[in-house]
């Protein structure tokens, strides 16, 4: 029994994510599959002040991963409807001239964010009603 109960949560996890996917808007972009670009954190403008742009990504097994500006992370996540629950798990530990803006999106990695949602092509994390990230979907790059 114990070892059914993993495997459901994973199979609802790939369920729930694509059937985001699936059920989004003509015009939403899917929060699976999608390069989430940031734009703010706690609504301060972080556009172009990284060397690299800082994103995030979701896949349909229940991982995250994406680049803070200078370091990669990941994570695991959960997903039911509009909630979501992230696990950060680590990053990367390249030093990088101007840290503080990475410092800040892995500091909002790791708050509480409970639920999302998805408007066009725009991606919001949440705590509650306070607005914690803010991302601009895209059709992800080929590395």
């Amino acid at each position: 029994m114990k070892k059914i109960i993993p495997v459901l949560c994973i199979s609802l996890m790939c369920f729930t994510c694509c059937k985001t996917t699936k059920k989004a808007a003509s015009n939403d972009m899917p929060l699976c599959q999608t390069q989430w670009n940031l734009i703010t954190i706690e609504q301060d403008d972080l556009s172009g002040k990284s060397p690299v742009q800082p994103y995030i990504m979701f896949d349909a097994e229940g991982k995250f991963y994406g680049n803070l500006g200078c370091n990669e992370f990941q994570g695991t996540y959960y997903q039911n409807k509009q909630k979501i629950k992230l696990e950060y798990s680590g990053s990367t530990k390249k030093l990088c001239k101007n840290m503080e803006d990475e410092k800040a999106f892995m500091k909002a990695l790791k708050s509480e964010i409970d639920n999302f949602i998805i408007e066009g092509n725009v991606l919001i994390l949440n705590d509650g009603s306070r607005e914690i990230m803010r991302f601009e979907g895209t059709a992800p790059t080929e590395e």
